[in-house]
């Protein structure tokens, strides 16, 4: 054999082993190559709702494939992460959630997911409650409610998105700020709650402002008061709940992106650059302050300070108001 037989022979070989080592080892997909499914901890019609598919819509639109929004509501948030906890980590399943995911690791006995059963992906908005009341409700004010509550404690009913949630968190910092007591009603999300509010069935129900804000528009329900340190623009003759009862009292509500732990950082990566695109839209800035709302954006380590600070704040607040799960 010469040595110019044995070159390509020994060529063919290496060809043939590179085709077998390609071969054994897994296709590099690319993501996404699928709908990509956000779960949102409530019914349709609320606040959460209305900005995961804002911001779905445009992520489906940039990626180009699909992004369904998938409604678990009830458990206070906790049934839709249970759920997204137990994913696969693959980024095809993602949780929107709020304030309500770092509180009820506390709330509940157990909680059926622990924070770290997740990565952030970016925090979307922040943004206040406001206190409505049905349009047949015996108060127009929030000082009525509150000479009300005090002269009949435990007698109001008020609705609520769900127990933990932040709105339902707003109203009790509110009632112990105010020295009232009145009986929480949870509802499967804000929509629900705000659908008997308008129907008259309940009197009250603390809502996101980003659900209530159109229909406190078209005069369905009456806003009372809003939980900023100052007037939100859009509601210029609605006062804020430090205006009424005297003292300071703010209380925001964030929604943000998580992921199951384990999913690739790379993927992580590209759903956080791609949504802080978004979110740094002016055209969904103007959107998102039209439902009562404040885009936020930043990394996944800007969210994790956030949620780390949250649950201080939680752990403190369960603690000194005993809340407790209903």
């Amino acid at each position: 054999m010469t040595r110019l037989d044995f070159i390509p022979r020994r060529a063919c070989l290496a060809v043939i082993a590179a085709g077998a080592l390609a071969l054994a080892l897994p296709a590099q997909a690319v993501y996404p190559d699928k709908p990509i499914k956000i779960v949102v901890p409530s019914s349709p019609g609320g606040g959460a709702d209305a900005v995961g598919r804002m911001v779905g819509d445009r992520l489906g639109r940039a990626l180009g494939h699909p992004v369904i929004i998938d409604n678990k509501g009830g458990g206070g948030g906790n049934i839709a992460t249970e759920a997204v906890a137990k994913a696969p980590a693959d980024g095809y399943t993602l949780l929107l959630t709020g304030n309500n995911h770092a509180l009820n690791v506390h709330l509940f006995a157990k909680p059926p997911y622990k924070l770290d059963d997740f990565v952030p992906v970016v925090e979307l908005t922040r943004g206040p409650s406001v206190f409505v009341a049905a349009n047949t409700a015996p108060f127009g004010t929030l000082q009525e409610l509150i000479s009300q509550a005090r002269q009949t404690p435990g007698t109001i009913a008020f609705g609520g998105p769900g127990i933990g949630l932040p709105s339902h968190i707003a109203f009790e910092l509110f009632e112990r700020s105010a020295g009232i007591s009145m009986v929480h009603v949870p509802y499967k999300g804000s929509g629900p709650a705000l659908a008997d509010v308008m129907g008259g069935q309940i009197p009250l129900v603390s809502s996101t402002l980003s659900a209530a804000l159109s229909q406190i528009k078209a005069g369905k329900m009456k806003a009372l008061a809003v939980t900023l340190d100052k007037r939100w623009p859009g509601l210029p003759n609605t006062p804020t709940v430090a205006e009424v009862i005297g003292k300071p009292f703010v209380h925001m509500t964030w929604l943000g992106i998580l992921a199951p732990k384990g999913t690739p950082a790379p993927i992580v990566a590209q759903l956080n650059a791609e949504l802080d695109k978004i979110l740094a839209d002016p055209a969904i800035k103007a959107s998102l302050e039209t439902l009562g709302t404040t885009a936020v954006g930043g990394t996944p380590a800007d969210f994790q300070k956030a949620i780390d600070e949250e649950a201080v704040l939680s752990e403190a607040l369960v603690q000194s108001a005993k809340l407790r799960p209903e």
